[in-house]
C-alpha cells in the first residue's frame, strides 16, 4: 500500500501551466516591481554587449529585456506560447541554433522553472561564439523571499514554486562549462510586498544594497566564454641546433663548398 508522504521535497516540478501562471505573476504588483528592478540593471549590463545575434529565453509571456543592447536581431524563445514579445518557440535544453552562432544569451529565470537546468545552461552556452555573454537571471535563496519560500513549501503559488538555485551553483557549472564568471548583481531586499509595503519598507531596501548586497531577492550572473586559444607548437629543429647528430649548413656555405669540390675534380 502506497503512504502518503508527510513532507514534501523543496522543488516539486511545476505543473503544465507554470509559464501561463508566471507570466500572470510577473503583471500582479509584486511581479511588475521585480521586472522594473531586473529591467533597470539589466539595461546597464546590456548595454555593453555587440555583435549579431542576441536570444532571451523567459518563461511566460517573455518580456522585452534586450532593448538595451546595441545587437539588431533579437530573438525572444519560450517553450510555451504565451503571447507577449516571443519570436519563438522551442525546448530551451534544445536551441535551434547552430554552434558558435550567438554573442548574447540571456537566460530570464529559465533555470528556476526548467526540468533539466543545467541541460539549458550547457545549450546556451553551446550556441555562444567565444567571447559572447551569457547573462543569468535568477532567484535568489539566500534572501528574504527565500526564506518565505521555505516557510510557504506547502504552497502550489508563484513564485515560490521555482527552483531557486544558489549563485554558487550555477557558477560552479559555468566553470564546467568554459564560461568565466565577470560579475554579479543583485536586488530587491524588501520582503515581497505590494507598493504600499514597499514603501514603508524603502529603508530597508536602501541597507540592502549597501550592507548586504548579494542577499536580494534576485541574482543577475555575468558570463563570458572563454575564447579557443592557439597553442604553439616548437619545431622539431632550427638552424644553429643539432638535431639527430645533423649540424645544418646554410645553402650558401653549401653550394660554395660544392663548387670547390667540382674545380679540385677538374684538375
Amino acid at each position: 500500500m502506497d503512504l502518503p508522504r508527510l513532507l514534501r521535497s523543496p522543488f516539486r516540478r511545476p505543473p503544465p501551466n507554470t509559464d501561463a501562471a508566471f507570466a500572470d505573476w510577473l503583471e500582479s504588483e509584486v511581479g511588475q516591481a521585480l521586472l522594473t528592478h531586473q529591467r533597470t540593471l539589466l539595461d546597464d549590463i546590456l548595454v555593453r554587449a555587440v555583435g549579431y545575434h542576441a536570444l532571451q529565453c523567459s518563461v511566460g509571456r517573455c518580456p522585452a529585456l534586450l532593448e538595451a543592447t546595441r545587437i539588431r536581431r533579437r530573438h525572444y524563445l519560450v517553450a510555451q506560447p504565451s503571447g507577449g514579445e516571443a519570436t519563438l518557440q522551442a525546448d530551451p535544453a534544445s536551441l535551434p541554433f547552430a554552434n558558435h552562432s550567438l554573442d548574447l544569451v540571456l537566460l530570464h529565470h529559465s533555470l528556476d522553472f526548467e526540468a533539466n537546468p543545467h541541460e539549458v545552461l550547457r545549450e546556451g552556452a553551446r550556441a555562444l561564439i567565444p567571447g559572447g555573454l551569457l547573462v543569468i537571471v535568477g532567484f535568489n535563496p539566500f534572501s528574504l523571499w527565500g526564506m518565505t519560500r521555505l516557510i510557504k513549501l506547502a504552497s502550489a503559488r508563484l513564485p515560490w514554486l521555482a527552483r531557486f538555485l544558489p549563485a554558487q551553483r550555477v557558477h560552479d557549472w559555468l566553470g564546467v562549462l568554459g564560461l568565466e564568471l565577470e560579475g554579479y548583481e543583485s536586488g530587491e531586499y524588501a520582503p515581497p510586498m505590494g507598493e504600499a509595503g514597499r514603501r514603508r519598507l524603502v529603508l530597508i531596501e536602501r541597507l540592502g544594497a549597501r550592507l548586504w548586497p548579494r542577499r536580494g531577492a534576485f541574482y543577475i550572473l555575468v558570463a563570458r566564454k572563454r575564447a579557443a586559444t592557439v597553442r604553439p607548437i616548437r619545431p622539431r629543429f632550427a638552424l644553429g641546433e643539432r638535431s639527430g647528430g645533423v649540424i645544418p649548413v646554410p645553402i650558401a656555405n653549401w653550394r660554395q663548398h660544392l663548387n670547390r669540390n667540382q674545380e679540385d675534380g677538374t684538375e
